[in-house]
């Protein structure tokens, strides 16, 4: 393994852990379920497969101490990734070893536990380093050969969204590596959706397109509009006619309230990998509707090259993506509520409010506000959030904000700065969005004051 670019202490945990691997003929493993989780779970899964290990694996959505002690109570090694990194207290009781291959911003560090985590030596786990791309150092640990599964980190790093500003960190080190060794290739991105036009505007949501997403005879009228055939595809068109129809998405954008620069986010360069014929984006959106449809198996399967289950992910993207449109379609008639500080709405759907708030404040909110949506369940109420880079230079921090707010009203929340998410008791919604919205407010301050100064 070429590690210069990589720090020897971070080297020398995935040295033990490969040891670890080596020393245990049986494996428990349990991963998160959205995109990055299920990257970790192909990526560990593929390896053990090849080290002739048994295993059982699990995806959960959320890690509680009890969860912990269930799933671990027999094991002889356990693999956690990403997550396990706020429960180390909780997998220090555990009679098993434990790996824990996470980037979420921990508490602090073990000597029980064989903890990696990006955070742990100085790379930012927000932007340097998913949990898939930590999981696929581990692989190279183990085995030199496994750069075969750098479409995988991938998917991992694109579902976490850590490409938009460009790659750091651990992601950087596996693109320089995978580009030398021609895993990847980097291939510009665009506006324009891959295929058919008219299907491709129909079902985007990345871009969300007022009056073009979800419907055909908006796809259709975009398209004359450019001067363009109803049945072209993007390969087809000329110079002119890609300029055209680039420029009017673009207005489109702008006319919702989109920035520029979240528009530059968009067309940022793509991931593709010959051996597997993917793009990573691609690869991460199959992912994420596995995930995001309690279909994680197949997401898993189609990790393993399992050819039966790319028929049925493409499926479930396409589900995922209607329902998304029509989730979108609830969120434009009922309106976002704006605070001083923040903008918010209900969803009935959680496994789509990230998305759905990610979405409303790229393109069709306040791009200037995080986005708080909240989801009502019998006695509890779950929460997303989203944020973008530019409202994170503010000083915003929604680990924080959402951390402290849930705590305040008997909940519990946390994740990443850009995104996090809490859990709070029933009734307390108000309560809780009023301390979000004056944290904020605090954090913007402090910042502008630092700034000031």
């Amino acid at each position: 393994m070429e590690g210069e670019a990589l720090p020897k202490p971070l080297l020398s945990r995935l040295s033990q852990a490969a040891d670890e691997v080596a020393r245990h003929s049986e494996v428990r493993v349990i991963t998160h379920y959205d995109a990055d989780g299920i990257s970790c779970a192909g990526i560990i899964s593929t390896v053990l497969i090849r080290e002739g290990k048994r295993f059982q694996l699990t995806m959960v959505k959320s890690l509680e101490d009890e969860t912990v002690k269930e799933l671990g109570k027999e094991a002889k090694l356990l693999i956690m990734a990403d997550m396990g990194s706020g429960n180390l207290s909780t997998l220090e009781a555990l009679d098993a070893k434990v790996i824990v291959l996470d980037h979420h911003q921990p508490l602090g560090d073990s000597e029980k536990i064989v903890h990696i985590n990006p955070h742990l030596f100085s790379i930012d786990g927000m932007t340097g380093g998913c949990a898939g791309a930590m999981c696929m150092v581990f692989a190279l640990a183990v085995d030199e050969d496994n750069w075969d599964m750098l479409p995988i980190a991938f998917a991992g790093i694109v579902g976490d969204r850590q490409h938009i500003r460009g790659l750091s960190g651990i992601n950087k080190y596996l693109l320089d590596n995978g580009m030398a060794k021609k895993v990847v290739e980097l291939r510009p991105g665009s506006l324009i959706p891959e295929g058919r036009l008219s299907e491709g505007l129909t079902e985007c949501v990345e871009p969300y397109l007022i009056g073009v997403s979800g419907s055909m005879e908006g796809a259709m009228s975009l398209l004359r509009e450019a001067g363009i055939s109803e049945d072209a595809t993007l390969g087809q068109l000329n110079d002119n006619e890609r300029r055209k129809l680039n420029s009017l998405i673009a207005l489109q954008l702008l006319s919702q309230g989109c920035t520029t620069s979240a528009m530059q986010e968009l067309i940022a360069d793509r991931y593709y990998f010959p051996a597997w014929q993917v793009f990573a984006d691609d690869l991460a959106q199959l992912f994420n509707a596995c995930g995001r449809t309690d279909q994680e198996g197949i997401g898993v399967s189609l990790a393993l090259r399992d050819r039966s289950a790319q028929q049925s992910a493409e499926r479930l993207r396409k589900d995922y993506r209607n329902a998304i449109i029509e989730g979108m379609r609830h969120v434009l008639k009922d309106g976002v509520a704006t605070k001083q500080n923040i903008q918010f709405f209900y969803s009935k759907n959680p496994s789509l409010s990230g998305v759905l708030g990610g979405i409303t404040m790229q393109f069709v909110g306040d791009c200037d506000k995080p986005t708080i949506v909240l989801s009502l369940h019998a006695d509890k109420t779950r929460i997303s959030s989203r944020a973008s880079f530019r409202i994170l230079e503010k000083g915003v921090d929604l680990s924080l904000a959402l951390r402290e707010a849930a705590a305040a009203v008997g909940g519990t929340g946390g994740g990443h700065a850009v995104a996090s998410g809490a859990t709070i008791p029933k009734g307390k919604e108000e309560e809780f969005l009023q301390k979000v919205d004056a944290i904020i407010g605090e954090q913007k301050a402090k910042k502008a004051s630092l700034a000031a100064t």
